[in-house]
């Protein structure tokens, strides 16, 4: 009789800034799960309201470990949670990301027996029973479209890497690294990790029954800026992954029908293209009072499709309205909150595109 499978041990890592509100439910319910070595929490960049509620749960949750560090990006962020656990494998959820019960363990016992293993689990938007916010609606779409390509076997799992709900084992996070120097754009740094993990030999699966749901909420004018960056970070990727080939921008416009393409792809590269944008959202907005839904999003996708090319030909936005922008030059200084005893904290730390570039 063969002895049962030995389950690696799991912690879960999360970055987060400025959304203290999401880690109040979020902590909880991760560490209901009683396998969970570690819920590591890193705070990447000033944020006060996420630092005093986690040391406010700190006393109610001993495995809860957190850390704040100068921002740094999302990547960063994590490799330092990474460094933070000594369990075998580790699970990254985006702090809007709410799992179901056991998630955790879940992802644990698939990579029993397992190795070079990336495990993808399925996070669809929660949408408001309200109207929705257009952002939070086209994402949505995006993501089943993103799964449905995925289980038809269109796309490999690390082609399109969609993180917020993902596992690997700590050991091949380390040995890869999930910060890349050479990728410094704020979107798109998850299909640049996806090649980086496949190139080291590493498998991709998705396994829709690793449920959660993603409470994904956006403003229009972070919807807006989300589109810039993305169409920013699919060029960043052409530049850094040679497999890809030459960027054209035309990418984001060659479905449309000539003469809409011409319009979109001129003002897309040019300065006007932010204040046609909002003023696209801002007729949307209109048709969404008047209950005309197919309207609003047909105005809203040409709105971002102007961002995409703008982004893509004119780079992301300098200064604050680079939300989540990666500062290249900011060292992963741990800070002095929650750090588990027996654990070396000062270890070495050294959509869409394709699919999920998502043009429509």
């Amino acid at each position: 009789m063969n002895p049962p499978t030995k389950i690696p041990s799991v912690s879960v890592v999360a970055a987060t800034r400025g959304r203290p509100e999401n880690l109040a439910q979020l902590v909880p319910i991760v560490l209901a799960d009683e396998s969970v070595r570690h819920f590591v929490v890193v705070i990447d960049g000033d944020d006060r309201d996420s630092l005093a509620l986690l040391s406010s749960l700190k006393a109610h949750f001993e495995r809860l470990v957190f850390a704040q560090i100068p921002h740094a990006g999302h990547l960063r962020a994590l490799d330092v949670g990474v460094a933070l656990t000594d369990a075998e494998v580790v699970l990254m959820l985006d702090d809007d990301v709410v799992p179901m019960a056991g998630l955790a363990t879940a992802h644990a016992r698939a990579h029993a027996n397992e190795s070079g293993l990336v495990l993808v689990g399925a996070m669809p938007v929660q949408l408001p029973t309200r109207r929705a916010d257009i952002g939070s609606l086209l994402y949505a779409r995006d993501y089943l479209a993103h799964c449905a390509r995925i289980e038809a076997g269109e796309h490999e799992v690390l082609d399109q890497l969609w993180l917020g709900n993902v596992s690997i084992r700590r050991s091949d996070c380390l040995s890869v690294g999930l910060h890349s120097g050479r990728f410094t754009a704020s979107y798109h740094y998850d299909q640049d990790l996806g090649f980086r993990l496949a190139g080291a030999g590493l498998v991709g699966r998705f396994d829709p029954s690793l449920g959660a749901v993603h409470r994904h909420r956006r403003t229009n004018a972070a919807f807006l800026r989300d589109a810039r960056r993305r169409g920013a970070g699919v060029a960043h990727l052409h530049a850094v992954h040679e497999r890809l080939g030459a960027f054209d921008p035309a990418v984001f416009t060659q479905d449309l029908p000539a003469p809409v393409a011409t319009v979109v792809g001129h003002l897309g590269s040019s300065r006007v293209a932010p204040l046609v944008a909002r003023a696209l959202l801002g007729l949307a907005g209109a048709l969404d009072s008047l209950r005309w839904e197919s309207g609003r999003v047909v105005l809203a996708k040409l709105a971002r499709r102007l961002m995409f090319v703008r982004g893509a030909t004119a780079g992301e936005i300098a200064g604050p309205l680079a939300a989540d922008a990666n500062d290249t030059t900011a060292p992963a200084t741990l800070g002095r909150f929650g750090a588990p005893s027996g654990l070396d904290t000062h270890r070495d730390q050294s959509r869409e595109a394709p699919a999920k570039l998502a043009v429509g």
